[in-house]
């Protein structure tokens, strides 16, 4: 956008474009800066699934990924959620969401036998 926004400055410059309508332009293109993107609707249908081996303990969680990015700021704060994905970066989590990452995000295995895993499927 800068780079555009540098070349419509030049056209005033020039005299090829009049300070209104420079003025337009570079508010349209700030607008589409800003503009929302637009989800992938079968991506968004997909599951956060987060599975936990602990000391015999099974857990399994299955998040929509819609729910998962509309809560992302009050995840992280949820103490359970810190305690059991065993040090993984939500904000790493929620990034891969963002660039619509399938498969695999974290598989940690530890010496003692704890398996922590998270998957977009």
């Amino acid at each position: 956008m800068e780079n555009e926004m540098m070349k419509v400055l030049e056209l005033v410059q020039e005299g090829k474009l009049s300070k209104d309508e420079a003025a337009e332009i570079i508010a349209t293109l700030k607008e589409e800066s800003v503009a929302p993107t637009v989800e992938n609707d079968s991506y968004m249908s997909k599951s956060l699934k987060i599975i936990v081996d602990s000391d015999g303990d099974k857990v399994n969680v299955n998040l929509p990924l819609k729910l998962v990015k509309s809560l992302h700021g009050a995840v992280e704060n949820i103490p359970a959620v810190q305690e059991h994905l065993g040090g993984a970066d939500i904000n790493l989590i929620l990034e891969a969401i963002s660039n619509n990452v399938e498969g695999p995000i974290v598989d940690i295995n530890s010496s003692s036998g704890e398996v922590v895993k998270i998957v977009i499927e």
